[in-house]
């Protein structure tokens, strides 16, 4: 790849994580709202429970959706039935020259826990939900959105090396954006 190839391709990567760093917010906030005007009003109802646990389920997709994008960009080689699991264990690796880790075994453990959530959800059609489980996974998204933007933060500052140049034309980093 060229160095203006190479450039483009991380500054469309630091653009997909800046856009969805901005739906994570905007799915806290509206969990947030959920608790602070509706389940205040209202109750905590079963159709609060749903809409709860459709923002959570939501709050990790679009986080799933960034790793997904980094995965692509520096290896492409998920498989498999437990992919998703994959990615997440992928994603707290610090992988030597190639890219330092992207999350923390914090962020890990409470993205695993609504990785979960999100899969008993998909299968689970029914409208009773336990509402301690419920605001345990709120009380997780809220610890991520304090540390995850961070740690993003963080990776995409390495990245951004990478754009520059920084990182050395002979960094194995660049060897895996051939296969993007």
């Amino acid at each position: 790849m060229s160095d203006k190839e190479i450039k483009t391709a991380c500054e469309t990567l630091l653009a997909q994580i800046q856009k969805h760093v901005g739906l994570l917010a905007q799915c806290h906030s509206h969990i947030n709202q959920a608790f602070s005007t509706e389940i205040i009003a209202i109750g905590k109802t079963p159709r609060m429970a749903v809409m709860v646990a459709g923002l959570i389920e939501n709050y990790y997709t679009c986080a799933e959706t960034i790793f997904f994008r980094i995965s692509q960009f520096f290896d492409n080689n998920l498989q498999g039935d437990r992919w998703h699991r994959e990615l997440l264990e992928r994603m707290t690796l610090d992988i030597g020259e190639t890219r330092p880790k992207v999350i923390s075994e914090q962020s890990f453990s409470d993205l695993t826990e609504l990785m979960r959530f999100r899969h008993f959800k998909r299968y689970y059609f029914g409208v009773e939900y336990d509402w301690e489980r419920v605001e345990a996974l709120v009380r997780r998204v809220d610890r991520l959105a304090k540390q995850l933007p961070q740690e993003l933060s963080e990776f995409a500052a390495f990245v951004r090396k990478i754009a520059e140049g920084k990182q050395g034309t002979g960094t194995p980093a660049l060897i895996f954006l051939v296969s993007v």
